[in-house]
């Protein structure tokens, strides 16, 4: 832990002196920007096509008076070479094409409400011999790989770390990489059909992340974990805690190690739906805060606190279902987390991205009484 850093988020969840929660939140789909920009946002801030198209405008972010987050470093865990773009079969509205990751998807060209997520049709790995070929493109000497850490970008850590704040890592998590090579249905069967691949792909994934942390110069500490996962739905993780404890914790154990020993006092983690049968062995590993606790899913930070304890951090945790029905309605689910939230280690906001039911004017009042209730 260290003491001298000033980032409200960071002393929050370390159990530090603060005047109060920070002022966070967790993105916007791009078809909710679109909606807002017809409903007067356009006239405040000129977004531009490819921010109007972004979960995570920084602009659009600072705009709505979010506070940032400390400073994030990512390590080059890219694939290299990348797969050649093809374009495979064109549509009246829509293409199938293989994109840079390898994945065959149909990608819609009117990126319209109904239709701006790419509909996955076939993935790079579905057998022990696609995964040979794959893994070639994550050797840890491929010269374009990003390794030492570029130097503006340490020296830019370093002026961070001199201005008291955060340095973070982020990087996609073990299922979530598996995943993204696979494809859910095919990475399901691949834990009991290939076990030695799937050992294999974790392992690959996890040297990779450590090589890349223990590259960075000595001097450059990092004080909380990022991990990306989405390894859940409503029902529960789409793993089950024994195999998750036998095939991932190895790899979340050794990459929480070396963060360790740059000092990381935190772990997040960045799971949908309902994965509280993994909590515990998060926690094991030194992953301490949970996010963003679906309510929709049946996840209640109230519940989570009886089971899980203080030791565990939450952040998220409000309904954003309540947002559209009006002041009333968004007072109460407030009152509804009050308890757990001043029992401390807790940052509330929307439980995912702002979806576009929710208009502008609705968001903007849920922020008002937001703000009141931390605090600002």
């Amino acid at each position: 832990m260290r003491p001298e850093i000033t980032d409200r988020f960071y002393r929050v969840y370390t159990g530090q002196a603060v005047d109060r929660v920070p002022d966070i939140e967790f993105g916007y789909w791009p078809q909710t920007i679109r909606r807002w920009q017809g409903e007067g946002l356009g006239k405040e801030i000129e977004l531009t096509e490819e921010e109007s198209r972004e979960c995570f405008p920084e602009r659009l972010d600072l705009h709505m008076g979010f506070e940032p987050e400390g400073f994030t470093i990512w390590p080059d865990t890219q694939m290299y070479p990348k797969f050649e773009v093809e374009i495979i079969e064109k549509k009246e509205s829509s293409v199938i094409m293989r994109g840079a990751d390898g994945v065959i998807s149909e990608r819609y060209l009117s990126d319209s409400d109904a239709s701006s997520i790419p509909h996955n049709i076939a993935s790079p790995v579905e057998t022990p011999a696609d995964w040979e070929a794959l893994k070639q493109r994550y050797s840890l000497d491929h010269p374009e790989r990003k390794f030492p850490y570029p130097q503006d970008r340490i020296d830019a850590a370093r002026q961070a770390v001199a201005d008291g704040k955060m340095i973070k890592c982020f990087v996609v998590g073990m299922y979530a990489q598996l995943r993204n090579w696979m494809g859910v249905e095919n990475l399901s069967l691949a834990f009991y059909d290939y076990p030695e691949m799937i050992r294999d792909m974790m392992k690959t994934w996890t040297d990779l992340i450590v090589a890349q942390i223990d590259g960075y110069p000595a001097d450059l500490p990092i004080d909380m974990m990022d991990w990306w996962e989405d390894m859940a739905g409503r029902n529960g993780p789409l793993v089950s805690p024994s195999m998750f404890r036998e095939v991932m914790i190895p790899g979340y154990q050794r990459i929480m190690d070396a963060v360790r020993r740059r000092g990381c006092a935190l772990g997040i983690v960045d799971s949908d739906g309902d994965p509280s049968a993994l909590v515990n062995d998060w926690m094991s590993t030194g992953v301490n805060i949970m996010f963003p606790l679906e309510v929709a899913a049946g996840c209640d930070p109230m519940q989570w606190r009886e089971r899980f304890g203080l030791d565990m951090c939450i952040r998220g945790g409000l309904d954003k279902r309540v947002v559209p029905e009006g002041a009333a309605a968004i007072r109460k689910e407030f009152e509804r987390i009050r308890p757990a939230f001043e029992q401390g280690k807790f940052i509330p906001h929307l439980d995912h991205l702002v979806p576009p039911e929710i208009s502008l004017d609705a968001y903007r009042r849920y922020l008002d009484i937001k703000r009141e209730f931390i605090g600002k």
